[in-house]
């Protein structure tokens, strides 16, 4: 079985990688292509493992793509941003009639894919596609698919919470991302559907240890898209964030009263300038002007907790009101990555046994098996890792 990633040179699609390796995948093949073939190479080398090669390519041309991913039998698309990208790789993917998953949590790229004829033409192909099987949406949305297999007759409200530390791996397609995601946030109230800019609204939210009790803002993120697949009937559905230190969540608190997450250009002295442009610039200054982690410091950071998230649920069970809140600890990185590789595994194994483009939640039918997995590769590949789940029924007067 062979593999293909694409942007598997990227800091997130190698913590993927590293478990494939450690857990003696079904594939025995793994490309990992970028622009890059030398850097590539010395991925390769320091990954010591005969079953990892190299390959140049650029996803965005097609028959480049085609040549490189026809003879595999599972692409992973770990490239961003998404929705610039994830249509021609989808598009061409299915031209050459392999099974896909991404890590995908740009909710335009959703609605540019779903709403075109891609789905109908990957279910002709019986072809079985994921989107967004990552930390969230992926892990988190399906650890709430889990909790209301189990606990739940219905469901009213789904809230989904994370916050991480800005020294994440993580490049300049994460900071454009993290603006386009604060200006526009999507979320569902009473059935209808709403969008404002993030920092309107804040709640308090206790993430647990270590970050504790944090402001939360609702942030624009695919599960306000991807979760009603999987309960059409909820009514209530947000995103909500915050960031590590505060000082962090604070700074994009400013930038987005400021209106400086907008793509909508300004004339400076007879110049159009995008003010989201503007900041990305002045973040990654800022960034290159602190010395970036070796990898020492990296492997000692990563000992801790980098990231808090949580899944909060509504509903009924037995004629009782019944609340769940699912708490994780640990680091963004192989909680985004390694759900992804398992996903990869499930396809190549043929247990992803529905066709088509899916979301997550759609595609992990068995998801208390999925979430009891993601979180034993991660703690076996050396990651701290911690779960927690409350439940609350109550009568209803």
């Amino acid at each position: 079985m062979k593999l293909v990633v694409l942007g598997g040179a990227g800091s997130q699609a190698l913590y993927g990688i590293r478990d494939l390796i450690n857990h003696g995948s079904i594939f025995d093949e793994v490309i990992i292509s970028s622009r890059n073939l030398e850097k590539n190479k010395k991925i390769v080398e320091s990954l010591n493992s005969p079953i990892v090669k190299a390959a140049e390519v650029d996803v965005s041309d097609e028959e480049a793509l085609y040549e490189l991913i026809k003879d595999c039998d599972v692409v992973a698309n770990c490239t961003g941003p998404y929705h610039v990208l994830a249509y021609k790789i989808i598009e061409t993917t299915i031209k050459a009639g392999k099974h896909y998953i991404d890590f995908c949590d740009d909710i335009e790229a959703f609605h540019k894919i779903f709403e075109s004829d891609l789905p109908k033409k990957a279910e002709e192909k019986n072809l079985s596609m994921i989107m967004g099987l990552g930390a969230s949406p992926g892990f988190l949305s399906v650890l709430a698919c889990s909790a209301e297999q189990r606990y739940f007759d219905s469901l009213n409200e789904a809230i989904f919470y994370f916050a991480c530390d800005e020294k994440e791996p993580g490049g300049p397609a994460v900071l454009g991302h993290m603006l386009e995601c604060v200006h526009n946030a999507p979320y569902i109230k009473n059935g209808e559907k709403l969008n404002e800019p993030s920092f309107r609204e804040e709640w308090d939210f206790d993430f647990g240890e270590p970050y504790g009790v944090r402001k939360v803002t609702r942030i624009g993120h695919p599960e306000v898209f991807t979760f009603p697949k999987y309960s059409p009937g909820i009514q209530n559905i947000s995103v909500r964030f915050s960031l590590e230190p505060v000082s962090a969540y604070e700074g994009f608190k400013d930038l987005s009263l400021a209106g400086l997450t907008s793509n909508y250009p300004l004339d400076i002295n007879g110049n159009p300038v995008s003010p989201r442009d503007f900041a990305l610039a002045v973040l990654l200054a800022q960034k290159a002007s602190k010395p970036a982690m070796t990898e020492e410091e990296l492997k000692e950071f990563l000992k801790g907790v980098t990231a808090c998230a949580a899944t909060e649920l509504h509903g009924k069970k037995d004629g009782k009101s019944a609340s769940y809140i699912g708490r994780v600890a640990g680091n963004m990185a192989p909680l985004t990555a390694i759900p992804l590789i398992i996903g990869a595994e499930m396809l190549a194994k043929g247990e992803i046994t529905k066709k088509g483009i899916m979301v997550a939640e759609e595609a992990i039918e068995n998801a208390d098996k999925f979430v009891k997995e993601t979180v034993k590769r991660i703690r076996e590949d050396g990651f701290g890792f911690t779960i927690n789940e409350e439940l609350t029924v109550r009568e209803v007067y």
